[in-house]
């Protein structure tokens, strides 16, 4: 089962998705992810069964994948598609950087953020997708990132950035995805 919103388009019982980035596959000491390819079988939105499901509002797709496909979540922040509309799968990311003037928290801890600096470890988020960057190169409000776990999305999309703090991920700016 499948949860989520759809961001646009609509989809159908029996089109063709995919899920990705998919699962990881290793080999011979290189990871590389496979989207995963599966069939729709059944659609529910606001409890009732769905023949089509249209952007916006909540839904669940049923599928006939293996359910030790998406045990403890491990497909969880991943995008669903038709193929051939399937976004990019980013393993590294080019951004163009807007940081935020100050960090505001809970805690008391204030103050302006510092930029960027080579190898450093940032949260990223991207819609659900969660992954964790380091970044590899900075030259002004442009920074190429390497991510640990890739995600899927559009060029042109809006992704956060945060920074550990003490124990705590702090927001620090957002960035668009420029290839």
């Amino acid at each position: 089962m499948i949860g989520g919103s759809i961001v646009e388009g609509s989809f159908s019982v029996g089109d063709s998705i995919l899920i990705a980035p998919g699962r990881r596959i290793q080999e011979g000491g290189k990871t590389r992810w496979e989207p995963l390819k599966t069939t729709i079988e059944g659609i529910q939105g606001g409890g009732s069964d769905l023949k089509t499901a249209f952007a916006g509002g909540l839904c669940g797709v049923s599928t006939p994948l293996d359910p030790l496909a998406t045990k403890a979540d491990d497909l969880s922040g991943q995008v669903m598609a038709r193929e051939g509309e399937l976004p990019p799968i980013w393993e590294e990311l080019s951004l163009e950087l807007e940081l935020l003037e100050k960090m505001v928290s809970g805690d008391d801890i204030e103050g302006g953020i510092r930029p960027l600096q080579p190898n450093e470890m940032l949260m990223v988020n991207s819609a659900t997708a969660t992954s964790v960057g380091t970044v590899a190169n900075i030259k002004g409000k442009k920074a190429k990132l390497a991510l640990r776990l890739p995600i899927c999305a559009k060029e042109g999309s809006r992704i956060t950035l945060s920074r550990r703090v003490g124990s705590r991920w702090r927001l620090i700016g957002h960035g668009t995805i420029s290839g």
